[in-house]
């Protein structure tokens, strides 16, 4: 199942892999403007629901979820670089009791990315992000950071990038949160199936190269604001504040010393993390969300 929204020309492609490994498609579009649905609308076979407005991620995958019948909901993004066969990997030989499971996600370079997945989110484990690079958390930080798995490892959440989730669990936890707009809909899945005694993994034989961590500069900023104003829900009372003060820490460090897209992407935050500090809410302005 994939969310479209205004993707440009990456259907077409995946399409055509999809098809020779899942038997039913569907394709949620969240009001496209620039034409990049055609691909799914003309093939047989392809459900497509089309939305008015752009509903996010999380509604618009409970929309599509109800398309088949499997064993499994496979969750794709429309930016992400699969190769044939890494669905097959990815759902082959599953243990029971795993609700979901995602690939390693890499750079251009192959080189493993943090964005895979992660741990419960804490001010704890923020705080460490905000005054260390990633590369030295050693798993007291909040993503995944080096020496990365080599084999199927459990881990708090992976990313929806591509994703499969078991669908008798997603069904029993009535589908992703539907507050969650963009991003944070996977850490909160994971969490309540991990109530239920479901394990999560990560499985490094699949490597998926994801654009949206190392694409275009608006986008890379665009997505930062989307995902602190996701992650702030999941704080509430002086624990928001207290987030707002950490963020605005490790934003601030960044602005000032970093470079390039890091840089804008900080400096992007920083009013943001002002309003959590004041106990604000965390979207300041809603046509901030008319890109996910």
């Amino acid at each position: 199942m994939l969310v479209n929204y205004n993707s440009g020309g990456r259907l077409e492609h995946l399409l055509d892999l999809l098809t020779e490994e899942v038997r039913t498609i569907a394709v949620v579009d969240n009001a496209s403007s620039d034409g990049s649905l055609a691909p799914a609308e003309r093939r047989a076979g392809i459900t497509v629901i089309r939305n008015e407005a752009n509903r996010g991620f999380a509604a618009a995958v409970n929309q599509g979820a109800v398309v088949g019948e499997t064993e499994w909901l496979l969750l794709v993004n429309p930016d992400a670089h699969i190769r044939r066969g890494d669905v097959t990997r990815l759902l082959s030989g599953v243990p029971e009791d795993v609700a979901a499971i995602a690939p390693l996600q890499v750079d251009e370079a192959a080189r493993p990315r943090s964005e895979t997945g992660g741990f419960e989110p804490s001010l704890s484990r923020y705080l460490v992000w905000a005054v260390l690079p990633v590369r030295f958390h050693r798993g007291f930080g909040p993503w995944l950071a080096p020496p990365f798995p080599t084999g199927d490892t459990e881990v708090d959440w992976v990313s929806g990038a591509l994703l499969g989730i078991r669908r008798r669990v997603f069904a029993q936890l009535g589908g992703l949160d539907e507050r969650y707009f963009l991003y944070h809909e996977d850490v909160d899945f994971a969490r309540r199936a991990r109530r239920l005694g479901y394990r999560i993994l990560c499985r490094p034989s699949v490597r998926l190269y994801h654009e949206v961590a190392h694409g275009e500069p608006s986008r890379r900023v665009a997505s930062g604001l989307r995902s602190v104003e996701s992650l702030a829900l999941d704080f509430s009372g002086w624990r928001r504040r207290a987030l707002g003060l950490v963020l605005g820490f490790g934003y601030g460090l960044r602005a000032m010393f970093a470079t390039g897209t890091t840089r804008d992407l900080s400096r992007a935050v920083l009013p943001l993390c002002r309003r959590l500090i004041r106990g604000e809410p965390a979207v300041a302005d809603q046509s901030l969300r008319k890109s996910p």
